[in-house]
């Protein structure tokens, strides 16, 4: 009871099985297949790695696919007007299924949002907290040039100034009539 192997299965890393499990070498070439898994870590930033889901994962994977395959569309095209021509309602079509897949990506995001967890919050509390942190931070500029100040006073304590100075000549007659 409670050993080894006992309990849920640990989740596997997602990154390496949405990168590992289809093989990739058979569908893209090198620099395809680069494309793809860069594309891959693009798209998993935005997403928090416990809370995906493989409806999530399947939408990510066919998100990278699909800019792959438009590219490898463009690329064969390259110099052919008549061919950019013939790509281009095929394109249209990936973008549009990008589309669904974003907005499905989008409303399974939504939906993990536990509501209760912002209760309270408001536009307010940002700005104080805003304002507060702009307080802090002047706060400390103005305590490091008031003693930049008080270091150069200290330095300073002894000097008489400019003994050729117009206003310390006429003191200085003052003081000897």
């Amino acid at each position: 009871m409670g050993g080894t192997g006992s309990g849920r299965p640990r989740k596997p890393v997602i990154g390496k099985v949405i990168k590992e499990v289809i093989p990739l070498e058979d569908i893209f070439d090198d620099n395809e297949l680069a494309m793809y898994k860069e594309l891959l870590d693009v798209y998993m930033a935005d997403f928090d790695r416990d809370e995906l889901t493989s409806s999530d994962m399947d939408d990510i994977q066919n998100l990278a696919m699909n800019k792959v395959l438009a590219y490898r569309l463009l690329k064969g095209s390259k110099g052919d007007v008549d061919r950019q021509l013939d790509i281009a309602t095929a394109i249209e079509k990936l973008d549009k299924r990008n589309e669904k897949i974003k907005e499905s990506l989008s409303s399974r995001r939504r939906d993990r949002i536990n509501p209760n967890e912002l209760k309270g919050f408001s536009i307010v509390d940002l700005a104080v907290a805003y304002d507060q942190e702009v307080k802090r931070q002047h706060a400390e500029r103005l305590e490091k040039l008031r003693k930049e100040e008080e270091e150069i006073r200290e330095r300073r304590k002894d000097y008489k100034g400019n003994r050729y100075d117009v206003s310390e000549n006429n003191e200085l007659e003052e003081q000897s009539d």
